[in-house]
């Protein structure tokens, strides 16, 4: 009975996980600051928030010493591709509906498969190319329609979802390499590599002349709960659930966040859920899912 409850704990922590991520692009839309702007604080005070979660624990001694440049490199090069995921993610969504910006944004399982078959030259299966094809298909079908209505559906959004889809998977590739080659805990590489993507977009926001500092107070508490939730309190739930579920059911969490925040974006945004959105986010679900399903059913 004990080990049942303790298999409930953790299934339940996936759950709260999955809410939690859920709810990013809704706080986002209920911000009236730039993208650049909301990355910023969204990835600044969530490294405020782990200060003294580092000085309390371990992390602070693992930190000084992954401080070299041969590990730095890797976390400037991780937080670079970050922060273009941020700022091109959150841009789409003022361009298109929640479902469809994050439906597209999630269908980075399939480009880091292809980003690892050409650096690794790692095997593809015929089910992962399957669902390459099948969530291609639901992307064309998505921008297709959506160029056809000038109301709340522009191709843009869906363009600037799939960058943030490729650049959140050129992090998730480095970020595999620093947790399994190079053995970097999970709250060090976290911290330095957000450290680095909130600098970047410091960067991008004197490119752009923005100012991080004018913003309407209301946004401000936009920012902490984006920070608290999908960015802390989401991903740590999601590392304790790994303790006990397997990688591949929290891996399919993508598709989890998906409806959710579909859901959500019905429920609270009104917006619409028009057919083409939801058989072309079905197309790149089912996609999304076959490429997770053999990739863990391969190691």
């Amino acid at each position: 009975m004990p080990m049942a409850d303790s298999k409930k704990t953790y299934h339940l922590s996936l759950f709260l996980a999955i809410f939690a991520v859920s709810w990013a692009a809704i706080l986002i839309r209920f911000c009236t600051s730039p993208a650049v702007v909301i990355a910023f604080w969204r990835l600044t005070l969530s490294i405020i928030l782990l200060i003294p979660i580092i000085l309390y624990s371990k992390a602070r001694s693992q930190i000084i010493e992954y401080l070299s440049w041969d590990y730095l490199k890797y976390f400037i090069i991780s937080g670079f591709f970050l922060s273009l995921h941020f700022l091109s993610w959150i841009q789409s969504l003022q361009y298109t509906t929640v479902a469809i910006s994050v439906i597209v944004v999630n269908s980075s399982p399939l480009w880091v498969m292809l980003i690892q078959f050409f650096l690794y030259k790692e095997k593809i299966t015929i089910y992962q190319l399957i669902g390459l094809f099948l969530a291609f298909v639901g992307v064309f079908f998505i921008s297709s329609v959506s160029s056809q209505d000038s109301t709340t559906l522009f191709p843009e959004g869906v363009i600037l979802a799939l960058i943030g889809a490729l650049m959140i998977a050129f992090y998730f590739v480095i970020g595999r390499l620093m947790r399994t080659s190079r053995s970097v805990p999970n709250i060090p590489y976290v911290f330095m590599v957000n450290l680095f993507c909130s600098i970047f977009l410091l960067f991008y926001s004197l490119i752009l002349s923005e100012n991080l500092f004018n913003f309407p107070l209301e946004d401000f508490i936009w920012f902490f709960l984006l920070a608290i939730g999908p960015s802390l309190l989401g991903h740590a739930m999601l590392i304790f659930a790994m303790k006990k579920i397997s990688a591949q059911t929290v891996s399919l969490s993508v598709i989890g966040e998906s409806v959710g925040a579909s859901l959500l974006s019905v429920i609270i945004l009104v917006e619409p859920l028009p057919p083409s959105t939801i058989v072309g986010g079905s197309l790149i679900l089912l996609g999304i899912y076959l490429n997770v399903k053999s990739d863990t059913s391969e190691t």
